[in-house]
């Protein structure tokens, strides 16, 4: 049974990766490096702030330095003009690995960042910006491509052992990846008139920190954060095993006071998205999930979670928004997983509210408020 649970969680981590990577080039690829405009000169009539100069289509940035995929090879991400002073900053998910059973798998967590990533050669929900009823076709995106099995959120060299097996070795440098994005967004972008942080699965956890980070850069800047299959349901023990070999508590925004005063604490994701969103009350965090998650399902599996994935992630999601009012969750019934870069995104409807206007009147601070199916056994558009 070990072994079928095994072979059953790479199968299904293994979609999971090339879901999340679906929304992958259009017109084409350049691997310039754009340089923002120029800053209006002292004594100068006051202009609008700064944005990026890129040519059109998606362009590769290949950043070196520091950073790095989980085995060694190079790490690069992607940008996209807008015509707006908005910014769209998106998290690739693609599996995660802890220990040396999970990190000696192939398919278990993705290990390169390349061309196939870009977002452009395969442009659905909200990277089909020739689509007029996507609420960012007129933003300026960045795509950060996911390779260390650290959901984003590590900054370690790991060498896993096991007695009679190989040794192996992983750089789960997500964070120093993330870092020299976030970089790259500071030095482009002077101030924008609002940020849109969102990421599918693994990216879904990138994009709950890394909304914090970013707000770092631009501490009066409205911004908005969508979890896009990521409920965090797991065994504690998965958070004692994962976080040392991550090191990815040193990453935690330590400027935000930390649940019951240390951040070595935090067991769930609900530990995290209160005071993240407690710490910025102006701006709007929120959860998308399907009732029953296949790919998440397997993962608590995999683990060893026992209990049943569906009421925890419920009861996650209850916890939140009963102490943070400014979250707020869609629940759609069924098991798919990843709506963000899936034609799904338009036509998704749950008690009458349509998934892509709940996201565009939650950017557009219209009202908004919680959406959870009734009937969650059954989803019509997975038939």
């Amino acid at each position: 049974m070990r072994w079928l649970l095994t072979v059953t969680l790479v199968l299904g981590l293994a979609l999971f990766g090339m879901a999340c990577q679906g929304e992958e080039e259009e017109d084409g690829e350049a691997t310039a490096t754009p340089v923002a405009t120029e800053a209006p000169s002292p004594g100068a009539p006051a202009e609008s702030p700064q944005t990026p100069d890129l040519a059109a289509g998606w362009a590769k940035i290949e950043p070196g330095g520091d950073t790095i995929c989980s085995q060694g090879t190079p790490y690069a991400y992607f940008v996209h003009p807008g015509t707006v002073n908005r910014l769209v900053v998106y998290f690739q998910g693609g599996g995660a690995c802890w220990s040396h059973a999970t990190c000696s798998l192939k398919g278990l967590a993705k290990e390169t960042a390349s061309d196939g990533d870009n977002p452009g050669q395969a442009p659905g929900g909200i990277f089909d910006l020739d689509n007029p009823d996507n609420p960012f076709k007129d933003w300026f995106f960045v795509f950060i491509p996911y390779c260390t099995g650290d959901i984003h959120w590590g900054d370690n060299t790991h060498t896993y052992t096991a007695e009679g097996k190989e040794d192996v070795v992983i750089h789960h440098k997500g964070f120093v990846n993330v870092s020299a994005v976030l970089d790259w967004i500071g030095a482009n972008f002077e101030q924008p008139e609002k940020i849109f942080v969102s990421g599918c699965s693994a990216g879904s956890y990138g994009s709950i920190m890394g909304a914090a980070h970013i707000h770092e850069l631009y501490p009066d800047v409205s911004l908005y954060q969508l979890g896009d299959a990521g409920a965090g349901v797991s065994k504690e023990d998965f958070v004692q095993d994962s976080f040392p070999n991550w090191n990815a508590t040193e990453n935690i925004p330590d400027w935000i006071p930390a649940p019951d005063g240390s951040w070595d604490e935090v067991s769930s994701l609900a530990d995290l998205y209160i005071p993240v969103a407690d710490y910025y009350p102006d701006d709007r965090w929120s959860q998308y999930n399907t009732a029953h998650d296949r790919i998440q399902t397997l993962f608590y599996r995999g683990m060893g979670g026992t209990g049943d994935w569906g009421e925890l992630m419920l009861a996650s999601m209850q916890e939140i928004q009963d102490n943070a009012p400014n979250f707020h969750s869609y629940i759609a019934p069924g098991t798919m997983e990843c709506i963000t870069g899936q034609d799904i995104f338009y036509s998704r409807e749950v008690e009458g509210v349509q998934f892509s206007d709940w996201v565009e009147a939650m950017v557009n601070d219209e009202a908004w408020d919680d959406v959870m199916c009734t009937d969650c056994e059954t989803d019509p558009e997975a038939q």
